[in-house]
């Protein structure tokens, strides 16, 4: 069976799933004629062979010829180039609807019989379309120069005419090139390893791939390893592979890292072998622990498999920011139903003599300014600046990694707080994946712990020591054992002599073993096969004493998370093998030649218990004449050009029956720092928390008590090993039946969890019913545990909840490339840095050092940010819609005819000097500190809840805009004019009107720079008060100069200055304001005393201008 792979084409399991380890010879099947059968294999290989490389003395010939690149390597990730960036960004720009009506706007205003001033409007909306603009070339600048360093970086490649390695670059690079790569040098292209300097075996580092950043073995073909036999230098190797006759057949590029079908031929062998994944070294993965590495260039440019993986994480965008954009489009539907409106009663009394269409032109000039230009804008903006407090966020630094948070994708953060449910992988997010050997059992004995206990060892190692004296049954067995931990793995030395292997299991085993007398002293290549050599001990069990004995593998079956299993076959002197194979025991105990004993099941049950990573190990001897059958079809599957990976996996299975039980591995994997208490503290914020692990049952449910997850008092309902979706839906059923009288929260029962696994899952993810089901008994539950889950059943128990519950937040937070899919799915992923590589982080919106920062993440960042972004956007459509009323309320008075409020340029500096303030205001406003976030969780309830911003807040905030901004007009307009002076509307030098004008427009000025402390928890803080200070005063001189004979219209001449020397003016100014925020400052005064009268154990944290009866999220309705 094929791997699986991610989204993004990354495979679950990059391991390939066989390696071939020695030289083919060309089967015979069932009497059928050799001839037939290799006619047969040569139509189908010609058939799906999308190149083929022949290497000549003088280079290589390429059939079919490709076209002609002049840099056949390159690679290009910019979004544009220099002709179509500008019109291409114009162009995703235009993606907004406000953008399209700014546009339009501007390009009416230059019509004449509007009678506008079309170039404030012009340079206006071109600046801002511009400032994007120039905003995506910087960022294609970066990615360019990028481009360039990778595209121009050296490489050697072997010159058959010269006969030596010259120094070229990447992008040169073509297929059938002969590519030399030394060590800690990366590999330029997807290449054919054909010699190395380790006799065939090379190894890499495919971080920049997969992320994984353990070494892995790959291994160069046998049959051109034994072509450069005696060179010690590339160049020499290179020569004699030209004169070789090989032939490469190449399947098409595709971007399944683990797969790859292809084969090869040379001179000495007529028929042609199969190829695999690991005899290649593929473009971007580092040459380590070996000097060099002839190899053939096969894929180029964009047929690499890491371009091919190279897909953009998918665009996510926030439930706030979703309703902005509808508020955009309500916003312009009001403005063009307006207009309309005014068009038509302009029309009907005969108030203008132009046609319909070119009054509701005019109207839509002069409601421009209602739809804030500035908004999209300062909504980036506000991300960034949350975005830059959460990187430099000290409590969230990790000493040990030496790093901060990172917020890759800024636009989730209001997300944040927002988060109804956590999605948790285990190993290595809640744990910290260092795997200790902690005991084992073999036979009917359990042996330790071998944890040390300070500086003392555990007393395991002595009781296996004492075990492998003599020539007993049990004796054999115990030395059985852990001769197959020191053989059965993938593990190498270091130069330093450290192990280091492609997970952290593999090395706790090798290293337990070496601790008990089976030390891994050297993994060679000899003959085309890897040989572990081990020293094994003596007689009396000891170390002194004992021989070296070498293990020639000859296949290594290798794990993957469909197999979940892993195999070596060792060549034995008589022609026989011996197969040894661990796993988990779900996968061994049905390849066993007996049922698992007894003594191992109890074992089994009581490590689970523990909360340890149980491993069977088996074993089991061929006969030469069974392992030379079996190889034969080996052979015959590896030359495969259609499915081989399925049928290698097939024939694989064949050797791993019948095998003899050896024991039971069991490591601990401890918990990290404060996962506990950060557990704890999220439930009690009202979070959800599912862990999603591929550990077995008994596993992950003891490490949840441990960490919190499950009490011991809690009622557990488990949906495990069903046998259908019905019996699922029974099981239920009954939980739902049991919830009477459970103590709630929120519509979550604090006593209640559930644990499913991997078998159940995929019955309920099938069954419409059964998912249903399934989400109505979790989310009354405050815990849920899923075991043995792949990494697309982790993936698709989010997707379960965001469909059942489109309202609910999700948080999925993981740290290996198997976390990908999950966080992907997820509203907001979280990766976390740790031992398995970089995968979840570059897949992750936001990342951290350890699980314990996610409570600092979501209950300070998240509450402050949905609490700031929610402000920020009603205020923003709240100052607008202040002002907006001006030109409604003159509309009418005026009989509509078409004139506007304010000055021309008046209303054109609205937006620029009311943006500013907000933003810098709202980003630092803060209502208690961290620390008291952090210790009254049920702080955070507002967000989930959705109480600050709702239709009902939202409708609010519009009748607050409405009434303050009607006063701010009436009062200065009516109270200050006459009826005929409101109709004299001089061009220039200020007079009456224009000066009530610019009253009403310095009033509601006023009245939203006051509105802004009102609403700030903290309108006190430096950035915010001096922000808010000088947006203030910069309207001063900015309303000097329009009302001076220096500005570009001159009906506010000498305005400001009447204005300013007024009584009645100046009285209007003051008290206006004041009188219209009255009734809302006592309000807002009135919470805040009973909110800190209350404190927060009341609940009395909740923000003013949140609605204690706003809706609910559905999730919230559902579980009430």
């Amino acid at each position: 069976m094929a791997p699986k792979t991610a989204p993004m084409g990354i495979p679950e399991a990059i391991a390939p799933s066989h390696t071939r380890r020695f030289p083919v010879a060309a089967p015979h099947q069932g009497g059928k004629k050799h001839r037939a059968s290799s006619k047969e294999r040569k139509s189908k290989r010609e058939s799906t062979v999308f190149r083929r490389i022949d290497l000549k003395s003088d280079g290589a010939r390429l059939s079919p010829q490709q076209a002609s690149h002049r840099y056949p390597n390159a690679i290009r990730t910019t979004r544009f180039t220099v002709l179509s960036w500008l019109p291409k960004s114009l162009y995703l720009q235009f993606h907004r609807a406000a953008n399209i009506y700014f546009v339009a706007i501007a390009m009416i205003s230059c019509i004449p019989w509007v009678e506008a001033k079309w170039q404030p409007k012009v340079l206006t909306v071109a600046s801002i379309l511009f400032a994007q603009a120039l905003k995506d070339l910087y960022e294609d600048l970066k990615r360019w120069k990028d481009d360039k360093a990778v595209n121009t970086s050296p490489a050697g490649r072997f010159s058959p005419r010269s006969g030596r390695v010259d120094e070229t670059t990447w992008r040169d690079i073509d297929a059938g090139d002969l590519i030399v790569v030394r060590k800690g040098e990366p590999f330029p292209a997807d290449m054919l390893a054909l010699a190395t300097s380790d006799n065939g075996v090379f190894y890499v580092a495919t971080k920049s791939m997969d992320g994984e950043t353990n070494l892995k073995e790959r291994l160069a073909p046998a049959e051109s390893q034994a072509c450069v036999a005696g060179s010690t230098k590339p160049e020499q190797a290179a020569k004699k592979l030209l004169g070789a006759g090989i032939k490469v057949f190449l399947e098409r590029p595709h971007p399944v890292i683990a797969e790859l079908t292809c084969s090869m031929s040379t001179q000495a062998s007529q028929e042609s072998f199969g190829l695999s994944a690991e005899n290649f070294g593929f473009r971007g993965c580092d040459l380590q622990n070996t000097s060099w590495v002839v190899g053939l260039a096969c894929y180029v440019g964009d047929d690499t498999k890491i371009r091919l993986n190279s897909f953009p994480p998918p665009s996510k965008t926030s439930e706030l920011e979703r309703f902005l954009n509808n508020c955009v489009l309500c916003i312009l539907g009001f403005l063009i139903s307006v207009s309309l409106y005014f068009a038509v009663a302009s029309t009907v009394s005969s108030a203008q003599s132009l046609p319909l269409y070119k009054i509701f032109a005019k109207y839509l000039v002069i409601l421009y300014p209602v739809l804030p230009m500035t908004l999209y804008i300062a909504f980036e903006v506000l991300h960034l600046i949350i975005g830059i407090q959460i990187e430099g966020d000290q409590l969230m630094y990790n000493e040990e990694t030496e790093k901060s948070a990172k917020a890759r994708n800024t636009s989730v953060v209001e997300e944040l707080g927002q988060v109804g449910y956590v999605f948790s992988d285990k190993t290595g997010t809640l744990t910290a994946n260092e795997m200790r050997f902690a005991y084992c059992s073999v036979g009917s004995v359990t042996y330790g712990p071998f944890l040390p206990e300070g500086d003392t060892p555990g007393p395991g190692s002595r009781q296996v020591a004492l075990a492998m004296c003599g020539e007993s049954p049990h004796s054999v067995g115990a030395r059985a054992f852990f001769e197959a931990l020191a053989v059965c793995h993938t593990v190498k030395l270091d130069e330093d002599g450290t192990f280091q292997g492609e997970s952290p299991d593999e090395v706790a085993l090798v290293d337990a073993a070496a601790t008990n007398g089976f030390a891994l002293v050297a993994r060679e290549s000899v003959g085309g096969n890897v040989v572990h050599r081990v020293r094994c001990p003596g007689p009396s069990g000891s170390d002194s004493g004992g021989a070296v004995k070498d293990y020639d593998i000859r296949h290594l079956l290798a794990f993957n998370s469909d197999r979940k299993r892993m195999s070596v076959i060792c060549a034995e002197a008589d022609g026989g093998a011996t197969v040894m194979t661990k796993g988990a025991d779900t996968v061994m105990e049905k390849l066993l030649a007996e049922p698992l004993p007894r003594e191992a099941r109890i074992a089994l049950a009581d490590f689970s218990r523990q909360g340890l990573r149980t491993l069977v190990v088996a074993r089991r001897r061929m006969a030469p004449a069974d392992y030379a059958a079996w190889r034969l079809k080996w052979d015959q599957a590896s030359r495969e050009m259609e499915d081989r990976a399925a049928k290698l996996d097939q024939v694989a299975a064949l050797a791993e029956v019948g095998l003899g039980y050896t024991g039971v591995t069991a490591l601990e994997d401890r918990l990290q720092d404060c996962v506990p208490t950060t557990i704890a503290t999220l439930r009690e914020a009202g979070i959800r928390v599912w862990v999603l692990t591929g550990d077995k049952v008994e596993t992950a449910v003891e490490i949840a008590k441990s960490c919190r997850l499950i009490d011991d008092d809690m009622r557990l309902t488990k949906v495990v090993d069903t046998a259908s979706a019905d019996d699922c839906l029974e099981i239920l059923a009954t939980a739902g039946s049991n919830e009477a009288g459970s103590p709630c929260k929120g519509g979550v029962s604090t006593h209640k969890g559930m644990v499913l696994d991997g078998q159940s899952v995929g019955h309920i993810l099938g069954n419409s019913a059964a998912r249903s089901a399934l989400y109505s008994a979790a989310s009354t539950s405050s815990s849920c545990v899923c075991c043995r889950l792949s990494p697309l059943q982790k993936r698709e128990l989010v997707e379960l909840v965001r469909a059942e519950n489109p309202k609910a937040i999700t948080l999925a937070i993981g740290d290996g490339a198997n976390d990908v899919p999950m966080i992907q799915g997820a509203h907001v992923g979280v990766g976390v840095r740790g031992k398995e590589g970089s995968s979840a982080v570059l897949a992750s919106d936001l990342a951290i050092s350890q699980f314990s920062f996610v409570g600092n993440l979501v209950l300070c960042h998240g509450r402050n940010s949905y609490r700031r972004i929610s402000t920020f956007l009603l205020f923003f459509i709240y100052k607008s819609m202040a002002l907006g009323w001006s030109y409604i309320i003159y509309a009418h008075s005026m009989w509509f005819s078409g004139e506007g409020a304010y000055p021309q340029w008046l209303d054109i500096i609205w937006n620029p000097l009311t943006s500013c303030a907000v933003v810098l205001m709202l980003a630092s406003d803060c209502d208690v500190p961290d620390e008291e976030a952090l210790r009254s969780p049920q702080m955070y309830t507002p967000g989930p809840a959705r109480v600050l911003f709702n239709a009902r807040v939202f409708g609010r905030w519009m009748v607050v805009a409405t009434i303050q901004g009607v006063i701010s007009w009436c009062v200065p307009v009516y109270g200050l004019t006459t009826h005929a002076e409101r109709i004299d509307r001089p061009l220039e030098n200020g007079g009456p009107f224009w000066q009530a004008s610019f009253t009403a427009f310095t009033t509601i000025f006023f009245v939203v720079h006051l509105k802004l402390l009102l609403v700030s928890e903290c309108p006190l803080h430096p950035i915010g008060a001096a922000a808010l200070a000088l947006e203030l005063l910069a309207y001063l001189p900015v309303a000097a100069f329009l009302g001076s004979p220096l500005a570009p219209s001159h009906e506010l001449v000498g305005a400001p200055y009447a204005v300013f020397t007024s009584w009645p003016h100046v009285a209007v100014l003051v008290l206006v304001p004041l009188a219209a925020l009255a009734p809302e400052a006592i309000a807002i005064g009135a919470k805040r005393l009973w909110r800190g009268h209350m404190g927060p154990s009341e609940g009395g944290f909740a923000i003013v201008e949140g609605d204690s009866e706003s809706d609910r999220s559905d999730d919230s309705d559902e579980s009430e």
